[in-house]
């Protein structure tokens, strides 16, 4: 079996800003590794870049983040790349900085991707308040009163973003058929706590651990998203394999990117 595949989604014309992403992936990336683009059937993409292939699903996936989502939990989705071992999906507000792809292939780990983090809490008293109601909502599948969606504090300090995420593709591809009742409860929900990602995150270990996801405090070296400041702090400012909607943070990444020659 094949190692890890690449994985970007394409559903339209790239951005300059985008395609600063996608250059910097196949810089960084193409040397040691496929990379896939996966796009809707009617797209005609015309691009400078030399993907491996090409693959194309129904237009529907493609459509809003519903539509993504309902992809990324989807079999037809693993089954696709069930050839290789762990697919990188790379979204094109990602950005990596090295190939530690392999590195983290190598953990045994399941799933990873940017760790939601917070600013520090005011206390030690607080931040184990906090962690305690996170461990309670997660257990007992807390909901919103208004969206009916998971609550947001059983995202703290958990891992993590979709979109620059390392995932096991046959245990992803199973995991589809063994819970089908809930992918449905996720795909019929448009609220941000009902995301592909906290599905694989949170959802598919609620009750038993059926992902091997690795602590925040590991995590923050795969990836940073938001606060950046947090994340650098975690890890002694050291950069990580890459980073997720750096393009939000424009004032924060300017400096960095324009290190790896790129004007943002």
């Amino acid at each position: 079996m094949k190692k890890v595949a690449v994985i970007v989604p394409i559903y339209k014309e790239i951005s300059y800003l985008e395609d600063v992403s996608l250059q910097q992936c196949f810089k960084v990336l193409s040397k040691s590794h496929p990379i896939f683009c996966i796009k809707p059937n009617s797209l005609n993409l015309n691009t400078k870049y030399p993907f491996s292939n090409f693959i194309s699903f129904d237009d529907a996936y493609f459509k809003d983040i519903a539509g993504y989502n309902r992809l990324m939990l989807s079999g037809e989705f693993y089954k696709a790349f069930l050839d290789y071992e762990y697919i990188l999906i790379y979204q094109l507000d990602a950005f990596v900085f090295k190939d530690d792809l392999t590195i983290w292939c190598k953990k045994n780990i399941d799933y990873v991707g940017a760790p939601w983090l917070r600013h520090k809490y005011p206390d030690a008293i607080k931040a184990i308040k906090n962690s305690v109601l996170g461990y309670i909502h997660r257990k007992f599948d807390i909901k919103e009163k208004n969206t009916l969606a998971p609550t947001d504090i059983q995202r703290e300090y958990k891992v993590g973003n979709g979109g620059l995420s390392l995932r096991r593709t046959q245990l992803f591809y199973d995991l589809t058929k063994r819970f089908q009742k809930k992918i449905k409860e996720y795909s019929l929900n448009p609220a941000a706590n009902f995301n592909e990602d906290v599905f694989w995150s949170i959802e598919v270990n609620r009750q038993k651990k059926n992902l091997r996801i690795p602590s925040y405090k590991e995590a923050v070296y795969f990836a940073f998203e938001v606060p950046v400041d947090r994340a650098f702090e975690l890890t002694n400012n050291a950069l990580p394999f890459g980073c997720h909607a750096w393009n939000k943070n424009l004032d924060v990444w300017r400096p960095i990117f324009k290190g790896f020659g790129y004007s943002i």
